[in-house]
């Protein structure tokens, strides 16, 4: 069976990015697969969901995605970031990793030769095994959960787990991260990225515009390091978390979530109008931004972020 999977533990902020996703999934799938959710507790946020798969001991950070490796409980699975809106049917990736590998990355590859997330002399005992480096956005994984060759991969990914800051990576150095791992364990077993992150998804810290309405399936979006041609086929935006919390990040995501979860204006009671566009205010406005952006980012960051206030809210 085939599957969707997210990931939240710890605080309830990443069970309502969790829910979040489900629901602009839902939206824009004509025939849902499974959703499940990978989760250290039961709450409001998990009973939508297909599957609650409980993880034992979680680490409460991104190393936490690799529990999909063991813990999913489909045979192939699609894995999404929770701080993610779905713009497009999900289901038509499927074909992107038909005839690949049994874990299925996004990213690029560059010579050993050239500057990449580790250095050829870090790698130890993996050395002999790494013919290029790979850097792989963690924003969507595959995993064929009963592939042949997974075991394998598991082994070295809880061989790097292990070893991690002997490897010293340049990104990551001090915190244990999926990306940085899954990347090298890939490359000891050479495989190869099925597509570039960009063609699929938006990672919104690094696009330089982005239009979309997530009511019409509509996203458009330029890379910083792209040619300057809009990409208007990808499937989501991957916000990160940063970006789903704080009112002086531009307001995208609040906007598109008012667009996903409220109905028409005139259904709202007048307290939720006000709220509407006070929130509006607060995302559009320049003048706001402005003098937000004055004040140290430290304060911004403790401030600004919103706290829930129910599932029909932003969050």
């Amino acid at each position: 069976m085939k599957g969707f999977v997210t990931v939240a533990t710890g605080i309830e902020r990443y069970y309502i990015l969790a829910h979040n996703l489900l629901i602009s999934y839902r939206r824009h799938s004509k025939s849902p697969t499974p959703f499940a959710i990978l989760c250290d507790q039961q709450n409001e946020w998990t009973r939508d969901f297909d599957e609650v798969v409980f993880m034992d001991h979680p680490a409460h950070s991104y190393i936490d995605k690799l529990r999909i490796l063991d813990l999913s409980p489909y045979d192939e699975t699609i894995f999404v970031d929770a701080d993610s809106l779905v713009y497009k049917d999900l289901n038509e990736l499927w074909a992107l990793f038909e005839n690949g590998p049994d874990l299925g990355l996004l990213g690029s590859t560059r010579p050993n030769n050239e500057t990449g997330w580790w250095e050829t002399q870090n790698l130890g005992v993996l050395k002999e095994k790494v013919e290029y480096k790979l850097a792989a956005m963690g924003g969507l994984y595959y995993v064929r959960n009963k592939g042949r060759d997974l075991p394998a991969i598991k082994n070295t990914c809880k061989f790097i787990e292990d070893h991690y800051f002997d490897f010293h990576f340049s990104i990551f150095e001090k915190i244990l991260e999926d990306e940085t791992i899954l990347s090298l364990a890939a490359a000891v077993h050479h495989i190869q990225p099925v597509a570039h992150w960009n063609d699929i998804y938006a990672y919104y810290p690094e696009v330089r515009s982005v239009s979309a309405d997530i009511r019409k399936g509509r996203l458009r979006y330029n890379w910083n390091n792209g040619s300057g041609k809009p990409i208007k086929k990808g499937y989501f935006i991957h916000f990160g978390t940063l970006n789903t919390i704080s009112p002086t990040s531009d307001g995208i995501y609040y906007r598109e979530l008012y667009r996903l979860t409220y109905k028409s204006n005139k259904y709202l009671n007048f307290k939720d109008r006000l709220t509407l566009l006070g929130r509006r205010f607060v995302n559009h406005s320049r003048l706001v931004h402005a003098i937000a952006g004055l004040f140290p980012k430290e304060l911004r960051n403790k401030y600004n972020h919103v706290e829930s206030r129910g599932r029909e809210h932003i969050c």
